[in-house]
């Protein structure tokens, strides 16, 4: 059986980065932060999850609070949210050559569903864990693991953020990094994924590999 793999979704599948920005940006003033300029997330895209926190003076609880608040504002905007370059194709290729999928978001059911629906890809998945808290993400992984019958050891997470990797490892679960959203190669790298990715093109050869494909470089 071809192993599960589970999608994190904003900046790993959908291209929300600066539409979370300008979302971040508009509530900031009124919870008493800074705004970020685009120009800034190259350096913030090197802060793991926990020191960007830090860095923006904001506390876990704060955090919690500021997710819903900016899960709102980019509802109304994921008509004009575009997916990753090239994550379509994966998505079709993965699912024609019969691999499982699914979704664990910290984003809304509804945003991930809506997006989904627009570009025809829902049918792919087998379910979709939304409202995920910010640090809970592996209770979440082993919690859908275990209603779907699945072996951490037959199960891969793909995400964009060093609490990504994170959670895959306190999940036991196989872990891919994707250096093309939150976080960049260098802070993926330091929480030591089994696999790194630049493109999503890549993930298929990852996925071969986990197989043991020998024809697999």
């Amino acid at each position: 059986m071809k192993p599960l793999l589970i999608f994190d979704f904003d900046g790993t599948l959908a291209n929300t980065l600066e539409a979370g920005v300008d979302a971040f940006n508009e509530i900031a003033p009124a919870n008493g932060l800074k705004t970020i300029s685009l120009s800034e997330l190259r350096e913030l895209r090197k802060l793991h999850t926990r020191a960007l926190l830090d860095h923006l003076g904001i506390s876990r609880l704060q955090a919690v609070k500021l997710g819903a608040q900016i899960r709102k504002q980019i509802h109304g905007r994921m008509d004009k949210v575009d997916m990753i370059e090239g994550a379509r194709e994966m998505i079709e290729e993965l699912h024609a050559a019969g691999f499982r999928m699914a979704i664990l978001s910290s984003n809304s059911a509804d945003n991930v569903r809506t997006f989904m629906e627009r570009f025809g890809l829902l049918k792919c998945f087998e379910f979709i864990e939304a409202g995920v808290s910010l640090f809970g993400k592996a209770h979440r992984i082993k919690s859908a693991l275990k209603a779907q019958g699945v072996d951490s050891g037959d199960a891969i997470y793909v995400g964009d953020e060093t609490r990504d990797m994170e959670a895959a490892r306190k999940a036991d679960v196989c872990g891919v990094a994707v250096c093309w959203g939150a976080n960049d190669h260098e802070a993926m790298m330091s929480e030591g994924p089994d696999y790194c990715i630049e493109t999503p093109a890549d993930l298929i050869v990852c996925a071969e590999k986990f197989l043991g494909n020998p024809n697999i470089s």
